[in-house]
């Protein structure tokens, strides 16, 4: 028996021309076209603009929660605390004369915390446009006489602590002033992380001298 002949062929399908039609608009899609070799293009250029936006709105919320004109800063507040930090600084050089070891090891410990602490709030507000000078800064009322004079007497430690106490006091003092009056979450937040650092030094301090 002969094989019967094969009648559907691409060039006698009676349905080519929906088949060519259909494969005709796809590939004119504008659609497939934006979406097809160039797929990869379009998606980075996406995710960058997407990524570009958010590092932008950062930046935005960041000057705007420290405001550079000062307009959220409460200054004589921030005055006090520079101050006391300037105050306690020098204080912890002087206690390096002490022959008393809980005496030495918490000066040490005190300079470098209050030279960091200064210089980050400095450094901070310099970047958003605030200057800050020492003529600025309210001093506390130096201790250094009484400190030279309770040399000659021989009771340095003694005078040293106690004098350092209160100025750590004051410290917290100033400081929850200032996070009080401040409107910025980014200075509240420098505020509290040197609030937190004056309690562990008043404790260093109290500790040694139980």
């Amino acid at each position: 028996m002969q094989p019967s002949q094969n009648l559907y062929t691409p060039e006698n399908d009676p349905y080519a021309f929906l088949n060519q039609a259909g494969r005709t608009g796809y590939t004119n899609n504008p659609l497939r076209k934006l979406f097809s070799a160039g797929s990869g293009s379009f998606s980075r250029k996406l995710l960058l603009v997407g990524v570009g936006t958010v590092i932008i709105i950062v930046f935005i919320l960041i000057l705007k929660a420290v405001v550079g004109s000062g307009g959220n800063i409460n200054m004589p507040s921030l005055y006090a605390v520079l101050g006391e930090e300037q105050e306690i600084i020098n204080l912890s050089q002087a206690g390096q004369q002490s022959s008393n070891q809980a005496n030495l090891n918490f000066s040490y410990t005190a300079l470098g915390s209050l030279i960091t602490d200064q210089s980050s709030l400095i450094n901070l507000l310099k970047n958003n446009g605030i200057s800050v000078s020492q003529q600025q800064m309210v001093l506390q009322p130096s201790a250094d006489a009484e400190l030279n004079q309770s040399q000659s007497s021989g009771d340095f430690d003694t005078v040293y602590v106690n004098i350092m106490q209160n100025q750590l006091k004051l410290y917290e003092t100033d400081l929850s002033n200032a996070y009080a009056l401040s409107n910025s979450a980014l200075l509240k937040s420098y505020f509290k992380q040197d609030y937190n650092t004056a309690v562990l030094l008043l404790k260093m301090l109290n500790n040694a001298y139980v």
